[in-house]
């Protein structure tokens, strides 16, 4: 059994960790092809430690799409990729350019996602 101390310690790193997690909206303007382009917005969620993270978002189709992040910060075209699937069968390809690409999307940048069953979502953040 921990003492009462040690459960003090364990608790306030555990809040700590938690506090550290950076989420945030990244808004955008979805186009399909035939359709006129419609707002929306990808969310983030940065892990605990960073360096990766998770992208949710959700089309005006319904449907919503999941999946992690990766932080690539010494890559010359982007510092960020990810790959999401949706919970009806489709998937999609994220890459951003990051204002400070170490950091995360938290500082801001730019970024497409394409949609493999056509369309594209771009966003400035």
């Amino acid at each position: 059994m921990f003492t009462r101390h040690t459960r003090s310690i364990l608790a306030a790193v555990a809040v700590g960790a938690l506090a550290g997690c950076a989420a945030g909206p990244m808004p955008g303007s979805l186009v399909l092809p035939g359709k006129t382009p419609a707002p929306v917005t990808i969310r983030y969620e940065s892990s605990v430690f960073g360096g990766s993270g998770t992208l949710t978002t959700l089309l005006p189709s319904g449907e919503r799409f999941t999946g992690k992040y990766i932080l690539t910060p010494y890559a010359a075209d982007h510092h960020m990729t990810g790959t999401l699937a949706g919970d009806r069968g489709g998937s999609m390809t994220c890459t951003f350019k990051l204002k400070e690409p170490g950091i995360g999307p938290d500082k801001g940048g730019t970024g497409q996602c394409e949609i493999a069953e056509g369309g594209l979502i771009t966003t400035t953040f």
